[in-house]
């Protein structure tokens, strides 16, 4: 039942099916999924002791409301450090402002991780700094939720040196480090084309502007852009994110060379480098947690569907 275990980053991801309410009423706490998120990157901390990244994405946030939000240390017991200061945060503003820091409404508006998309990362440095910097989630930010992208994942890509050259050539200008740059721009190069043609059509057809965010989001086919970004890529990879507007995947490389399990129930879609974190955290049968097949794109769009 045990998996075998390498020295591989490792990566969580929750994404709640319910509004929070849900899991305040029935498990008396509207901070579940940042609970679970938190046990399942604890269970996997052998899989990285070099810093670790939390991120988070709120669906429909009201123009101007920020929507995207990240945390990352280097520092020694980071994970729980930066866990625990983030529920001090809640309660402190709570003190200050007389809300309850239990409403479930409190924390959707005002917990910066009171969101439906939770992804985690356990470092295991082989390239770059050993810096916050340098920890997963890599963002990519935008005044368009759907050009916003954060990307983290488990992976060594073996043809680096090849892909940052097709991103001169392209005319990028690469900030060479990490593979994880790479890929996060490749990902946001896609996606950035297909959000422009998207733009340019709505606007021949003059939409108005304040129309366009959620047609684009509809009409955005993440499971193309990624499966676009991904054809060039040499290398052992788990890779999961997320786009600002709360659109999620992820991916395995065709050779199953790094692990990943899902758990698909009526209230949550997770991922994780290991199978057994699932089962434990979400008290789940071992039949329960599918491993993804190599070569395989999960897509789950804002609106809750999957591909």
């Amino acid at each position: 039942m045990s998996d075998f275990l390498t020295h591989e980053c490792g990566i969580a991801a929750v994404r709640l099916r319910k509004p929070l309410e849900y899991y305040h009423d029935r498990y008396g706490s509207a901070l579940w999924g940042f609970n679970k998120l938190f046990l399942l990157m604890e269970k996997q901390h052998n899989r990285g002791q070099d810093g670790i990244g939390i991120g988070c994405n709120k669906l429909d946030v009201p123009t101007g409301e920020p929507y995207v939000f990240r945390r990352r240390s280097s520092e020694r017991d980071a994970l729980s450090m930066i866990f625990r200061k983030e529920i001090k945060k809640l309660f402190k503003m709570g003190r200050k402002t007389g809300l309850d820091p239990k409403d479930p409404a409190v924390v959707r508006e005002h917990f910066d991780f009171g969101g439906e998309v939770l992804m985690g990362h356990l470092r295991y440095g082989t390239s770059g700094e050993f810096d916050d910097g340098s920890c997963h989630p890599y963002l990519r930010k935008s005044n368009w939720p759907t050009r916003t992208l954060m990307v983290m994942g488990n992976f060594n890509m073996t043809n680096t040196g090849t892909l940052n050259h097709a991103l001169i050539e392209r005319g990028q200008h690469p900030v060479f480090g990490t593979d994880t740059q790479t890929v996060l721009e490749e990902i946001g190069f896609h996606l950035d084309e297909a959000h422009t043609d998207i733009y340019r059509r709505l606007r021949d057809e003059n939409v108005p502007g304040r129309d366009m965010p959620g047609l684009i989001s509809k009409e955005l086919d993440l499971e193309r852009i990624v499966a676009e970004s991904a054809a060039p890529w040499d290398g052992g990879y788990t890779i999961c994110g997320a786009v600002g507007n709360g659109d999620m995947f992820a991916m395995r490389d065709p050779s199953g060379i790094r692990p990943c399990h899902m758990l698909i129930t009526d209230e949550v879609i997770a991922f994780a480098s290991e199978r057994v974190p699932l089962m434990t955290v979400f008290e789940a049968d071992e039949k329960d947690v599918k491993a993804l097949d190599p070569g395989a794109v999960i897509t789950i769009k804002s609106d809750g569907s999957m591909h």
